[in-house]
C-alpha cells in the first residue's frame, strides 16, 4: 500500500489527524506540570519531550501553535520552571483527562483527582505517584515551521519512584517503572525490553 501526499490530503480530517498522529510509533507520554503567576496550577499531556544533551542536561517538547491560550506555555514564562512527568498505568485515566479542552484558569489536577507534589528544589508542581519526576528550569524557545514552537529546558532534579530502576552504567529500567508510551492522541502502550545492544563502533 502507497499513499502518496495527494492521498494523504484527500482523506477527512480525522482519519489525516490519526494517522499522521500515529506514523512515527509510539512515543513517550509524559505530564508537564506548570504554576501561573497567580498560583493556579496546570497539567498537560505531551508526546513530544526528547533529550537534546547531557552536558548541561537539556530537554525540550514541541508546542503547538500559539493560536488559542496555551497555558503550559504561559505559565513557563511566567514562572521559569515547570516539570515533566511520566505517566503510571495505575492512574492513566485521570492522566488522559487532564488533556481535556478545560476553561482557562482550571487546575486539571483538580478536575482529575491527580494530587500535585512539590519538592524543596523546585518550583512548580510534580504528579505525586509519577515513576519519573523532572524538574526544569525554562531556557529558550524556537519558533518552527507552521508556527510550532521547541521550548528547551534545564533539568534541574530528577526524582525516581523506585531507585532499583537505575543501572549502574546510568540506563533507566522502563519496563521497571512501567512508563507509558502513547501512538498518536489516545493508544498507549507499555515497554518491552527486547534486546541490549553494545555502543556501537567502527571494527
Amino acid at each position: 500500500m502507497r499513499l502518496s501526499l495527494a492521498d494523504i490530503l484527500a482523506k477527512d480530517g480525522h482519519f489525516r489527524r490519526n494517522f499522521m498522529n500515529t506514523l512515527p510509533g509510539p512515543r513517550t507520554a509524559h505530564l508537564i506540570g506548570t504554576k501561573g503567576h497567580r498560583g493556579n496550577e496546570n497539567l498537560g499531556v505531551f508526546n513530544t519531550v526528547v533529550h537534546l544533551q547531557a552536558s548541561p542536561p537539556l530537554m525540550g517538547f514541541i508546542l503547538r501553535p500559539l493560536t488559542v491560550p496555551r497555558e503550559t506555555y504561559h505559565n513557563i514564562l511566567a514562572n521559569r520552571h515547570y516539570t515533566i512527568n511520566t505517566i503510571h498505568p495505575d492512574w492513566l485515566d485521570a492522566a488522559h483527562q487532564s488533556s481535556a479542552n478545560y476553561p482557562v484558569g482550571t487546575s486539571e489536577f483538580a478536575a482529575t483527582n491527580l494530587k500535585a507534589h512539590y519538592s524543596e528544589g523546585h518550583q512548580a508542581p510534580y504528579v505525586a505517584g509519577s515513576p519519573v519526576k523532572i524538574g526544569l528550569e525554562y531556557v529558550e524557545t524556537h519558533q518552527l515551521h507552521g508556527g510550532t514552537s521547541f521550548v528547551i529546558g534545564r533539568v534541574i532534579e530528577v526524582i525516581l519512584e523506585n531507585e532499583q530502576a537505575i543501572s549502574e552504567s546510568g540506563h533507566l529500567n522502563h519496563e521497571l517503572l512501567e512508563t507509558m508510551t502513547v501512538a498518536g492522541l489516545d493508544r498507549y502502550y507499555l515497554p518491552q525490553k527486547e534486546q541490549q545492544k553494545e555502543y556501537a563502533r567502527v571494527k
